[in-house]
């Protein structure tokens, strides 16, 4: 009886403090959520979901939702304004809906999310929102529906609660003609959530990845890794085999080395199959630099026209990419530029052809090599091989623009598991791109849409939150503190999204 009389002396004395919390942060929400400055209109949004009670959950989740309606139709026809929707506010009405916890508005929460009359987008984002706390058995139906970017949402709920039993839901999307990113959550989901009667399937599957899955291969690799408890380096399924095997009869499992090459860039290495290259070409690039200590990789055996009939002018093309290559590789470079234009012909003259790949060079404007991913056959090395070797430096640093352009490149010819689109649609809400950036720089932003650090962070959670790309970053120049800072390169900016983004980081300080 003493604890439950405390409890209510405590519930009387909070609620005039709810009341009042309640109160200033919706009168400020009124003020602030038609502003023209995002940032107002964000903190129109994190200030209620900081105030809300179970009291005042369904005042705050209409008035939330009607916030996050209203800037996602800001993206207009076929999405070609998306730069009117704000990363900062879609975040915010993201992370105040999460806070919601009564019952019945969770439910209501969820009928929107099921409504197809709704905007897909404003229903993703609602299944993101009901990821810890929705109803399990609605967020697994919601994973068959029919739009795409409410399928990725709900794989990602799913992933994110972790319950056992949806196990078998995970491997049967891993099993069916879904989209690298359904995959890739559904193995994340896995690694959190499976347990060991998953393996046997996990390894199947990672048997029928086609050689051109490189960051799906390495997911199951991860995964496998965390439920057999061992480090196997390897994505051969009879490597796995023998070492669930050897974990099952209580023997130390082989760690086995079979993995593919991966790809190579400024020190940083992936083993993704659908890359661009994010390039800064600017005047500063002008600068002295150094080049990158690197391990040069012999050419894959497929690569190389080993032990299979090659067409002439695949040979041909080869040829002529080696001359190239072998005049930088006797050269010593003066420039920063001069550096990125030899470390971008090392590394695309080793591409394996399961790579797709393009490279996008920015200044003041972003100019993409290729309008899409093109295999990594040899014409097409030496194609940009040849663009790379005549670039000069010039321009200022219009960064956004550059990845902006690297999200909206599709693959080509598109595989069975891309889910085609039109090219002029919202890069926010496809899939089926690209999966890895590497993106460098060696200032920071000065020019284009989003110039300031905080704004692109902000922007890349939005367009990320549906899109998975892995953002690995290269910061190229020394740090001078006798040098403003919009001349200086900004690292801490640059280990932020690679930190945000699933990335590593690199700097090279000359």
């Amino acid at each position: 009886m003493a604890k439950a009389s405390l409890s209510a002396i405590a519930l009387l004395f909070l609620a005039p403090q709810d009341a009042q919390r309640w109160a200033v942060a919706a009168a400020n929400f009124q003020r602030l959520s038609g502003s023209k400055d995002p940032l107002d209109r964000a903190r129109a949004a994190e200030e209620l979901g900081n105030a809300t009670t179970e009291k005042y959950d369904k005042a705050c989740w209409q008035l939330v939702v009607g916030l996050l309606r209203a800037e996602l139709n800001k993206e207009g026809p076929n999405g070609k304004t998306e730069d009117r929707v704000s990363g900062d506010v879609t975040q915010a009405c993201l992370g105040a809906l999460r806070k919601i916890a009564h019952k019945d508005v969770l439910a209501e929460m969820t009928k929107f999310a099921r409504a197809r009359q709704e905007s897909a987008r404003v229903r993703a984002y609602l299944v993101w929102a009901l990821a810890a706390k929705g109803d399990l058995k609605d967020l697994t139906e919601l994973v068959d529906d029919k739009q795409p970017m409410v399928q990725v949402a709900a794989v990602d709920a799913l992933a994110e609660r972790a319950d056992p039993s949806s196990s078998a839901l995970f491997l049967k999307l891993l099993a069916e003609g879904r989209t690298w990113e359904i995959k890739v959550s559904a193995l994340r989901g896995l690694e959190k959530g499976g347990d060991e009667k998953s393996v046997d399937a996990l390894i199947e599957g990672l048997g029928k990845c086609r050689t051109d899955e490189g960051r799906l291969k390495d997911q199951y690799v991860q995964t496998l890794r965390k439920l057999v408890g061992a480090d196997v380096k390897s994505d051969d399924p009879n490597a796995w085999k023998a070492a669930w095997a050897a974990k099952k009869d209580g023997k130390e499992a082989p760690t086995g080395a079979t993995m593919a090459e991966p790809t190579e860039f400024y020190g940083l290495k992936t083993r993704s199959t659908r890359i661009v290259f994010v390039l800064d070409r600017t005047g500063s690039m002008a600068a002295p630099g150094s080049e990158p200590e690197r391990t040069v990789f012999k050419l894959p055996p497929e690569a190389a026209g080993e032990g299979m009939k090659e067409p002439r002018e695949e040979t041909a093309a080869r040829d002529d990419a080696t001359k190239i290559k072998k005049k930088w590789e006797g050269r010593k470079v003066a420039t920063r530029m001069e550096a990125a234009k030899k470390e971008l012909i090392n590394t695309v003259y080793v591409l394996s052809p399961r790579v797709h790949f393009n490279v996008v060079w920015y200044e003041s404007v972003a100019k993409p090599w290729k309008a899409e991913l093109v295999p990594a056959t040899w014409a097409n090395k030496l194609d940009c091989i040849k663009d790379a070797d005549r670039l000069d430096a010039s321009g200022s640093t219009n960064l956004w623009e550059g990845l902006e352009t690297a999200f909206k490149m599709l693959e080509a010819p598109p595989k069975k598991d891309v889910i085609r689109f039109d090219k002029n649609a919202n890069y926010a809400t496809a899939v089926g791109g690209a999966d890895t950036f590497f993106l460098m720089t060696d200032g920071q932003p000065t020019e284009g849409r989003l110039q300031k650090p905080e704004e692109i962070v902000a922007e890349l959670r939005k367009v990320n939150q549906l899109r998975k790309v892995v953002i690995h970053t290269i910061c190229v120049g020394d740090v001078d503190p006798a040098e403003p800072p919009a001349a200086n390169p900004d690292p801490l900016f640059l280990k932020k999204i690679a930190d945000e983004n699933g990335g590593e980081f690199t700097h090279l300080k000359k």
